[in-house]
């Protein structure tokens, strides 16, 4: 006995959740800056596919910034695909950054091969 799918269901099935991420900076100081360089400059070489960058101004949006619990700038939280992940920090170690937001190292294969 077979099910068939509808094909709304068979055409979301097997891709990919596109990546969406909340930053968190405060205003344009330098860090916030370097901050957002370096995670726009990872996620276009990382993500082939996409990705959606919500960045959210602590000053602007205060009250945005206390319904998500930010306690320190500049916070990433990756919102999916799911589990959900925190960063706190400037994001310059880009193999730790992917690792800690659950996401593949590219780098990371090619340097166990060698030997």
């Amino acid at each position: 006995m077979s099910t068939a799918f509808p094909p709304e269901a068979q055409e979301r099935a097997p891709t990919a959740e596109r990546l969406q991420l909340t930053l968190f900076v405060s205003g344009a100081s330098p860090t916030s800056s370097r901050a957002l360089h370096r995670l726009r400059d990872m996620c276009d070489r990382s993500f082939a596919s996409g990705y959606d960058l919500k960045v959210v101004d602590i000053y602007e949006q205060p009250d945005e910034v206390v319904s998500r619990g930010v306690l320190a700038v500049p916070t990433l939280i990756k919102e999916l695909p799911l589990p959900v992940r925190v960063l706190i920090g400037d994001f310059t170690d880009e193999p730790r950054v992917l690792a800690t937001l659950g996401l593949p190292t590219p780098k990371a294969d090619s340097a166990t091969t060698e030997g």
